[in-house]
C-alpha cells in the first residue's frame, strides 16, 4: 500500500470502507420514481425543486440516505450496507402501494 509506506513513521489508520454503502437504482415511467420517493422522505421531490444531477442527503423512513436523479425516470438511493435489506423493502413497499397522487396534474 502506498499510503502505508508514506506514513509509516506516523500514527495512522487506513481502512477500506468501499463496501460500507449500498446503491439502489429506482426506475419507473413518468413521475412514478418521484412518487415512490416522496412517500419515504421529507425531501421535496418536485422536479423544479429536486433537479436531475442534484444530490440530497436526507433520510429514507428512519435511515440516512443520499438520493440523486440520473434522469427523470431513474434515481439512485445510497444507504449504509447494514440497512440494505430494510431500504430495499421500503422502496418495494412504496412502489407496490397506491399512488398518493401528489404529482398528478390538476
Amino acid at each position: 500500500m502506498r499510503i502505508h509506506t508514506q506514513l509509516e513513521s506516523q500514527h495512522f489508520l487506513a481502512v477500506d470502507v468501499s463496501d460500507a454503502r449500498v446503491a439502489v437504482k429506482v426506475t419507473g415511467e413518468g413521475l412514478a420514481v418521484r412518487e415512490v420517493l416522496a412517500k419515504l422522505t421529507p425531501t421535496d421531490m418536485r422536479a423544479d425543486v429536486f433537479k436531475v444531477a442534484t444530490v440530497r442527503r436526507t433520510r429514507l423512513a428512519q435511515v440516512p440516505a443520499a438520493i440523486w436523479f440520473e434522469d427523470e425516470s431513474t434515481a439512485v438511493v445510497v444507504a449504509f450496507r447494514s440497512v440494505a435489506d430494510y431500504v430495499f423493502a421500503l422502496l418495494s413497499d412504496a412502489a407496490d402501494g397506491g399512488v398518493v397522487g401528489y404529482f398528478e396534474a390538476p
